[in-house]
């Protein structure tokens, strides 16, 4: 299933973006024992691109495995008291198959989740997000090892301006898969379809999010260290994207649905929790990391300051971005807006 889906959407992307810049592009799978994706870049800047994309098979069966997990934790409803106490006014689905069997809802739930990592490295190439890195010293090549899990041992000890460049890179791959996934969404589904499949993409979103993070408590960050940001900050910057892109697009007229701005919210809230739970119960813990859900990503210890970082660091190398990036599209590039930013340096 997922060799199909990445063949679809490589012919797709070789038969017109890459085509229209007379470059290819690759796709392989990987045969390491964990949870990763790669991209990499064979090609200068200036010269037509040559670029791949890497997952390893693992990654296919361990989401796959979650996804089937999640859907029984959900149907089973052993903490939906707790969910009931916690997110009061919120509606508690008793199963995420609604519209279709349980086995096609973890096929779509599966596909979104893969379509999300492959469009996440797919960022990073088309904004030559590897030459970037190579340029402040994040890494001798333009390869981009990427979306590996945290208990890999595999994360470089960067500091300074080139784990800044490092992180925001990573958002900025975030930001473009996660707003062409919506895009794609929006493209082939209408109505309680849509409607479904928007959960289940929150959902799994927070799936491929806590598995990066695992179990532990969350570790504050006010100066940007390592390879990638703290895997639930990129949650915190990732769903709100959800309901900020889709309360523009008038959903009423584009796809026949009448969710609301407040509906998402809810949506989107009730995915992120019920996943972390998930999560926990998966590896059986049992007491409560600290600052282990979603609190908003200026709400919890030191984001501010790390936030300022990572808005400094992309006013300064976006110029650079345009220079040498694949394609022009604003919607799907990286945006911190005036109010966030007031918000940000008001002191």
């Amino acid at each position: 299933m997922a060799s199909d889906l990445f063949s679809k959407i490589q012919s797709s992307l070789n038969m017109t973006t890459y085509k229209n810049l007379s470059g290819e592009l690759s796709f392989y799978w990987g045969t390491k024992d964990y949870f990763s994706a790669w991209a990499e870049v064979h090609s200068t800047p200036q010269d037509p691109p040559k670029h791949s994309i890497g997952i390893t098979y693992r990654t296919a069966i361990l989401l796959y495995r979650d996804i089937e997990k999640y859907h029984k934790y959900i149907e089973d409803g052993i903490d939906k008291p707790t969910f009931e106490k916690l997110l009061e006014g919120i509606d508690i689905p008793k199963s995420l198959a609604i519209e279709s069997s349980l086995e096609n809802s973890c096929k779509n739930m599966f596909v979104s989740g893969m379509t999300w990592i492959f469009f996440h490295e797919l960022g990073h190439l088309l904004q030559e997000h590897g030459w970037i890195r190579q340029r402040y010293d994040c890494s001798p090549s333009t390869d981009v090892i990427d979306c590996a899990s945290q208990d890999t041992g595999s994360e470089t000890l960067l500091t300074g301006k080139a784990s800044a460049v490092s992180h925001v890179t990573e958002m900025a791959a975030d930001f473009f898969a996660t707003i062409t996934c919506l895009g794609s969404l929006m493209l082939h589904l209408k109505g309680l379809a849509f409607n479904e499949e928007l959960g289940k993409f929150s959902a799994v979103l927070s799936l491929v999010l806590y598995r990066f993070h695992g179990p532990r408590p969350y570790n504050p960050m006010e100066v940007p260290t390592g390879t990638h940001p703290v895997p639930l900050n990129r949650l915190e910057q990732t769903q709100p994207l959800i309901f900020e892109y889709l309360s523009a697009a008038n959903l009423s007229n584009t796809v026949e649905s009448e969710l609301t701005r407040l509906d998402m919210i809810h949506i989107t809230t009730w995915a992120s929790y019920t996943t972390g739970f998930f999560w926990l119960r998966e590896n059986n813990t049992f007491k409560l990391p600290e600052n282990y859900f979603l609190s908003g990503s200026l709400q919890r210890p030191s984001m501010t300051a790390y936030h300022r970082h990572m808005v400094n660091i992309w006013d300064e190398i976006k110029p650079e971005i345009d220079t040498v990036k694949r394609i022009s599209d604003p919607s799907t590039e990286l945006q911190f807006s005036d109010q966030y930013r007031e918000l940000l340096f008001k002191n």
